[in-house]
């Protein structure tokens, strides 16, 4: 009984919404910016992302694909995260990206990757809260 007490005062301090809307908006410039810079006509990339892509050595894709699927990816993340959509699924990839980076790409900056690993961990387990479609979407299925 104790616990639900903390977590219903926890909750009146810092709003679900607040945090998840938030951590989402955190996310949408760099993901942005970052797939931007990298993205030539569709569905091509610029060719400094595929030769990043063959350095970061990651097995079983081709550096074009890597490269793709990285760049698209960063602005599919964005847009589904402006507005909520599959917020835990995004989370989820981007958690399993981060992994990728901390290991393959960069694993000097595993302090940079432990951070989005923390951000994409929360949106994977608690999504992004009730001001997003996904909250609006549960909100009417109660």
């Amino acid at each position: 009984m104790q616990e639900i007490k903390t977590t219903v005062r926890a909750e009146r301090f810092m709003p679900d919404w607040i945090v998840g809307a938030a951590i989402r908006w955190s996310l949408i410039p760099g993901l942005w910016v970052w797939g931007r810079a990298h993205a030539g006509d569709w569905p091509d990339v610029v060719p400094s992302a595929v030769s990043a892509a063959g350095v970061w050595a990651v097995p079983f894709i081709t550096p074009e694909q890597l490269a793709q699927i990285a760049v698209w990816g960063a602005h599919l993340a964005a847009a589904m995260l402006a507005v909520g959509f599959l917020t835990r699924f995004v989370g989820l990839a981007l958690l399993l990206a981060t992994a990728v980076f901390a290991w393959w790409v960069a694993p000097q900056a595993w302090t940079s990757a432990a951070v989005y690993g923390a951000v994409a961990f929360y949106l994977c387990v608690r999504g992004g809260g009730a001001l997003s479609v996904d909250g609006m979407i549960v909100a009417t299925l109660r």
